[in-house]
């Protein structure tokens, strides 16, 4: 394994593989941490596998294509078919985005990370500004209009200081908002960019009339708050309608802590819903010794949401995530509707394809970062500027 949580450290290691050891003495597991940051891990599990030392479990990446094309992993299908393990419960977008290439399973998810795993909003807020609940039904999720029109009737504000803010930064803006119009920066394959679309046009269009012209929302750049972060002004009650981060759960699963009511709605559909939810894999590693022991503890640590449940992460299989929403969420009012949250898993939309190219850091500090700069500061239009970012993202597909 290669991640300690936050809270525990080895220790809560040694206690977690301690049914597995006894029970396995020939097949004991040794738990090893390689730090943080998903370019890292990739670096120190190559040069491992490079060295003939190879990692037999890889617990904690989320793309699985860096080190598969390598060669630093090997396919699972001999090991599902054999055992006739069920795979058919995960979200299947995720199987394929997060854990295949070249048509072939590298990994299987654990747990979910993101950049906005659910939505939520105040019902104090709503209620007072005589709002409805937006929609909690994933196959009748509310509307992006009806968001922008909630965000307006909601924001208060006396000159640039806001005492509450209609919305949160919703997410991402390169990632989160292009899902809900169905928008991506590159083509399924990783070949193309195709940034330049109508679909990434109205994304980035209809984003940013909420933050420049209604100048609702966080990202606007003339927003004030005495808080800082969506977690900082949720406390705070400055913000009427937020969102949860993928590493947020012992936030928002703590009243103490969030301090402020909030209930679960879908995400603002434009043309599409979803929550960016990233999930968190788990592999076999090539050219190593047992490799049916590594199968085996692989799959123990996926049973039930193990390994989720240990490092305070929703498991990324539905049934799971049923068990594990009523002892996570347990302080939260039920009000807080976490159903929505455990069946958005079944309907999330998978993540850019870009999030997975080798050079996606690359794309984010050359291309992404000074496209948005350049959008909030009105110095382009949105065509333009992603034209510019289409012959720019294709120079760093091409080989």
């Amino acid at each position: 394994m290669v991640e300690y949580p936050s809270t525990g450290g080895p220790t809560l290691y040694d206690g977690f593989l301690a049914p597995w050891n006894q029970q396995h003495p020939t097949a004991k597991v040794e738990p090893i941490s390689i730090g943080g940051g998903d370019a890292n891990k990739y670096e120190k599990i190559l040069t491992l596998a490079a060295a003939g030392t190879p990692l037999d479990v890889i617990g904690k990446v989320t793309f699985i294509q860096p080190i598969a094309k390598p060669g630093a992993v090997q396919p699972l299908e001999p090991f599902i078919a054999r055992d006739k393990y069920d795979t058919s419960g995960y979200n299947q977008g995720w199987l394929k985005t997060f854990g295949s290439t070249g048509g072939k399973q590298y990994s299987l998810p654990w747990g979910l990370g993101g950049n906005a795993i659910a939505l939520i909003y105040n019902p104090q807020l709503l209620a007072g500004a005589g709002l409805t609940p937006p929609s909690q039904d994933w196959n009748n999720p509310w509307t992006w209009n009806e968001y922008r029109d909630y965000a307006q009737k909601l924001t208060k504000k006396q000159g640039n200081t806001y005492q509450i803010i209609g919305a949160e930064e919703l997410g991402n803006w390169d990632y989160t908002v292009p899902m809900q119009w169905g928008a991506h920066w590159v083509s399924p394959d990783f070949t193309k960019a195709i940034c330049n679309s109508p679909e990434m046009t109205q994304t980035l269009q209809s984003y940013l009339d909420m933050i420049l012209k209604d100048k609702t929302s966080s990202a606007s750049p003339d927003v004030k708050t005495s808080a800082d972060g969506n977690d900082g002004r949720w406390a705070a009650g400055e913000a009427a309608i937020s969102w949860i981060g993928g590493w947020q759960m012992l936030t928002f699963t703590d009243p103490a802590k969030y301090k402020n009511d909030y209930v679960m709605a879908t995400f603002p559909k434009g043309t599409a819903s979803s929550p960016d939810q990233d999930t968190i894999q788990l592999a076999v590693g090539a050219g190593i010794k047992h490799p049916d022991d590594a199968w085996n503890f692989m799959k123990w640590c996926l049973e039930g949401g193990r390994y989720a449940n240990l490092v305070y992460r929703m498991p990324a299989l539905a049934a799971d995530a049923s068990s594990w929403a009523k002892t996570a969420f347990a302080k939260v009012p039920a009000t807080a509707s976490v159903n929505v949250l455990v069946e958005s898993l079944k309907i999330a939309a998978a993540p850019d394809p870009v999030r997975a190219i080798p050079k996606n850091a690359q794309f984010e500090n050359t291309i992404a970062t000074p496209l948005w700069d350049g959008l909030l500061k009105s110095k382009f239009t949105v065509q333009d500027g992603l034209a510019q970012a289409q012959q720019q993202l294709q120079t760093l597909l091409n080989p």
